[in-house]
């Protein structure tokens, strides 16, 4: 089944992360433009068939982690519930998440409180995240970073930043 086909199908009935008119070239999660697989919404092995009605289009990362159970509701819930609606964010939102698993606390939450021009802070963290980004590589056969390489950008340009400022973090 092609893209074109499963667009056309979901197009009147459903809202995903994406307009319909890229529906075709972004993941309907995440966003991002990226070679589009089509998914089971109910998976062969659980009865699911290869018509339209039970494929959406997503990108290799998301496909991975949708859920495979025979009930189709869980997968529009799924899609509703974990997609953004700014494309080529999501894998950052879920960095900035992942840093709250590791770390116990929000990023940047130690300059709340510190005498610190926000706007600076900020040019300062684009200025360092450049920096912190060219540290990292994609992991083989991944499109982009994973949400914990992520993560430990954002420690690190916290803590060149709580440097900079004299701030203490916790």
């Amino acid at each position: 089944m092609d893209a074109k086909h499963v667009v056309e199908h979901w197009a009147p009935l459903e809202q995903v992360a994406v307009d319909w008119s890229e529906a075709h070239e972004r993941c309907w999660r995440c966003g991002y433009r990226a070679p589009l697989q089509t998914c089971h919404i109910v998976p062969e092995s659980l009865g699911g068939t290869d018509v339209v009605s039970n494929l959406v289009l997503l990108c290799g990362r998301c496909r991975r982690e949708a859920p495979t159970h025979a009930d189709p509701r869980y997968l529009w819930r799924w899609l509703r519930a974990t997609s953004v609606s700014t494309h080529d964010t999501y894998w950052t939102i879920r960095g900035w998440a992942e840093f709250e698993v590791i770390f116990g606390r929000k990023p940047l939450e130690c300059f709340k409180e510190a005498a610190v021009d926000h706007g600076t802070l900020n040019a300062e963290c684009r200025e360092l995240a450049a920096d912190e980004f060219a540290k990292t590589v994609v992991q083989f056969g991944e499109a982009k970073l994973n949400p914990s390489t992520i993560a430990c950008v954002i420690a690190e340009i916290e803590k060149k930043l709580a440097d900079r400022h004299g701030i203490e973090l916790p």
